[in-house]
């Protein structure tokens, strides 16, 4: 994050709550929705070298002490007020996620846009853990085993196939890989509506393929129960109902499904158009969107 100071677990709590408070799961949707035109656009990722994933070999033989870091598979990559909003979004659903245990935590935005998370205390090993279960965790490299299932978000896409960006370093998923039917790779994504920037997990190896929990979830995408989806990138989940209810559209959805910290998916209810619904709401998001129809 350039000169700014991590924000800490500890301060994150004195700013969102009393001692007899509890931070519900969907805090982040406590979001005022004046601020809607003002979301930034996403930022295309440049090559870079950074290959410093995880730090395990700092932690103190004193289990009160015991300090771990982790990456999230989830980016950061909005600037100013936008980028505040996502970091306290953040902050919000890593105390839900982890706030019961005897940890204390910072985060930081690592220059590849990664989410780093430093936890500090006897808990700070299951902390890590868990938050790794549920955003998918950031691998460098040699750490990295074929056949084994990873995280990494979808940074660009052309006839070859879709390229991950797993932090170090670049995954291709080649077309033939991908197993979402027919079509050429921009079809594919176009049709289940994978905005940039998604989290998807991979299947490392010599030929990366997509993990089927993601083809599953692609597909199940397609085949639910309802008009289909608005899937959207750049935006935290708060920002987005905020734009759907300036819009007018509260009674238009069931709810919001959160894929990564920026990129939301919309379920849509039966009676509602989903192209409509972009039309409505893109000229508040200054983001993109895609449409998935059932």
């Amino acid at each position: 994050m350039g000169d700014e100071a991590p924000i800490s677990g500890d301060a994150l709590k004195q700013h969102c709550s009393s001692p007899d408070q509890h931070v519900m799961a969907d805090s982040d949707d406590n979001f005022d929705d004046s601020s809607v035109g003002n979301i930034t656009d996403s930022n295309q990722t440049g090559k870079r070298n950074h290959t410093q994933i995880r730090d395990n070999t700092d932690t103190d033989t004193d289990a009160d002490t015991a300090r771990v870091k982790v990456t999230l598979g989830t980016k950061c990559y909005v600037d100013g007020s936008a980028r505040d909003r996502a970091l306290d979004s953040m902050g919000s659903l890593i105390e839900n996620d982890i706030g019961g245990l005897t940890v204390s935590w910072s985060i930081d935005i690592r220059d590849d846009e990664f989410i780093l998370v430093t936890l500090t205390g006897g808990d700070a090993t299951a902390a890590s853990n868990l938050l790794a279960e549920t955003w998918g965790e950031i691998y460098a490299s040699p750490k990295r085993t074929d056949g084994d299932i990873y995280t990494g978000t979808l940074d660009s896409w052309n006839e070859s196939g879709w390229t991950l960006d797993v932090g170090d370093e670049y995954v291709t998923i080649p077309a033939s890989e991908l197993g979402l039917g027919q079509g050429s790779p921009t079809q594919i994504r176009d049709r289940f509506g994978v905005v940039q920037h998604t989290p998807l997990r991979f299947v490392a190896g010599e030929t990366p393929r997509l993990a089927d929990s993601t083809r599953d979830q692609l597909y199940e995408w397609t085949r639910e129960p309802g008009a289909g989806r608005v899937n959207v990138n750049s935006a935290t989940r708060g920002e987005v109902r905020a734009t759907i209810n300036r819009a007018g559209h509260a009674n238009d959805i069931v709810t919001v499904d959160r894929l990564g910290l920026l990129e939301q998916s919309v379920i849509c209810t039966e009676d509602t158009d989903p192209p409509g619904l972009i039309a409505s709401i893109g000229s508040y998001l200054r983001a993109e969107l895609k449409c998935v129809l059932t």
